[in-house]
């Protein structure tokens, strides 16, 4: 999966209801913590500020990669399984005509 459809699957994985939170907290709080201003290792130190930013990016992509690929395998096979129930019939009456009579 490319890169633009892991972030879409990142947001579909972020908005669905039936995720639970613990596990969309593996893609917010880390987006968090890149976004905001505070960091491990302090900008003065070597100039090392964004290598904190950096791994922890890393990290969270190898960890949350499968997890995603895994959500979109099992979104497209509910989306299979939500097409086949279109296809059934159900509530219908019906009458079995003989003709051998």
């Amino acid at each position: 999966m490319s890169f633009i459809g892991k972030l879409m699957t990142a947001i579909k994985f972020l908005f669905d209801k039936d995720v639970p939170m613990r596990k969309k907290l593996w893609i917010i709080l880390p987006a968090l913590y890149i976004l905001s201003p505070i960091d491990l290792i302090p900008a003065p130190v070597l100039g090392l500020s964004v290598v904190d930013d950096l791994v922890l990016l890393l990290f969270v992509i190898g960890k949350i990669s499968e997890k995603l690929d895994e959500y979109a395998n099992n979104n497209s096979n509910k989306n299979q399984e939500d097409k086949d129930r279109e296809k059934i019939v159900e509530d219908v009456e019906y009458e079995i005509i003989d003709e051998e009579k």
